[in-house]
């Protein structure tokens, strides 16, 4: 690691990091981007893995997306990961694509990001003067924006766990399979004795330049049952709060209507998994 992170930084701006390729080598071939050094990370040792410490779900970010597909401890532990990852483009791009490269490129409409961003996850990086842990909060900034320093390499990703009996779904609606969203929902719910919602977490993409949060519609639904009148108030809520994006080809009113139907959808859909309503 140590001889990536002093060529990262001798190189500069000059370089690119070369992880899955799924997205930098097509760039390359357009060239929208031209860089006079590549960074190979694909025989970093120790940077693929998946495992539990502390509480938390930590994958490595040399991991390949298939790996997380096909991972039992990924699918007993973070069910909101293992919907989102079957997602992201086709088996083929999985096979090859890592977590660590999807965050870095914060491609509007990414699957991942947006589920490290509604987990509360940390993004941990390291250059040559250490290592730091960035809230996925923090860490995105925009379309293809991220507060990742130009001599800094993402090594790892902590998703904290939800409780055992928590219901989670990843939605989204996309022009063709394998393409990225054209609206995403995130969804996590914890419901109490008495069926009501005691924990609400809903991230939305596709829409926005980057993933949000829809705080207020997960306030909203707090104490509330868990019945579809209240997912409808709540989704209305999210359409209203997240700062959608507006251009001739879907406008702002059309983008916010996604983001109602989307969000009803993984707020049903996630109830339906810890004994709610029937999901759809």
């Amino acid at each position: 690691m140590i001889d990536a992170l002093h060529l990262l930084r001798e190189s500069g701006e000059e370089a690119r990091v070369l992880a899955g390729g799924q997205s930098l080598v097509p760039m390359m071939n357009f060239r929208l981007v031209q860089p006079s050094v590549l960074i190979d990370l694909n025989r970093m040792p120790g940077w693929s893995f998946i495992d539990i410490r502390d509480g938390a779900l930590v994958i490595g970010a040399m991991t390949r997306q298939a790996m997380i597909e096909d991972s039992s401890v990924v699918a007993s532990h973070c069910a909101l990961l293992a919907d989102a990852v079957r997602l992201v483009a086709h088996r083929q791009i999985r096979t090859r694509g890592t977590l660590g490269g999807s965050l870095a490129l914060a491609y509007p409409g990414a699957e991942l990001p947006l589920v490290v961003l509604t987990l509360g996850g940390e993004i941990t990086v390291a250059s040559l003067d250490g290592e730091r842990c960035i809230p996925a909060v923090k860490f995105f900034r925009g379309a293809l924006s991220t507060s990742l320093r130009p001599d800094e390499l993402i090594t790892s990703v902590r998703l904290p766990l939800c409780a055992a009996n928590a219901g989670m779904a990843f939605v989204e609606v996309s022009r063709r399979h394998g393409d990225f969203a054209s609206v995403g929902a995130a969804v996590v719910l914890e419901l109490d004795g008495a069926s009501n919602i005691r924990l609400a977490r809903i991230g939305v993409t596709g829409v926005t330049a980057m993933p949000v949060c829809a705080a207020s519609a997960e306030a909203a639904l707090l104490g509330k049952p868990a019945v579809e009148e209240s997912f409808a108030a709540a989704a209305g809520i999210a359409a209203a709060e997240v700062d959608v994006l507006d251009d001739s080809q879907y406008p702002a009113l059309y983008r916010r209507e996604l983001v109602a139907a989307i969000v009803r959808r993984g707020l049903r859909l996630a109830a339906s998994r810890v004994g709610g309503v029937d999901g759809a």
